[in-house]
């Protein structure tokens, strides 16, 4: 999200046309700046933009654990090194053994 490409409105504006910047939110899943004394205080997401920033924060959150746990690390390092010497099983003959 490139904060200064956003909506700036300041909390005076936003009380009389929060109508309207609801359904410009939800029509363009955008974000709006609210400013209070000419700083920014707030923004505004479409719900549908909350939702996916919200999956992604949610997934990078498990990857960091994953990577930050060092068995984790070393089982992920060793298996690296079974496909690199060509002993790693064929993606169908996987699919099939996981029932896939």
């Amino acid at each position: 999200m490139d904060f200064i490409q956003s909506t700036f409105i300041g909390a005076f504006e936003l009380r009389k046309n929060l109508s309207d910047l609801l359904s410009k939110l939800q029509k363009k899943k955008t974000e709006i700046v609210v400013t209070q004394n000419g700083k920014p205080a707030a923004m505004l997401l479409s719900l549908d933009k909350y939702l996916e920033m919200k999956e992604l924060n949610e997934e990078l959150e498990e990857a960091l654990n994953e990577l930050s746990n060092r068995k984790y690390i070393k089982t992920l390092k060793g298996e690296v090194e079974i496909v690199r010497s060509g002993k790693g099983l064929k993606a169908r003959k996987l699919f099939q053994k996981l029932g896939l």
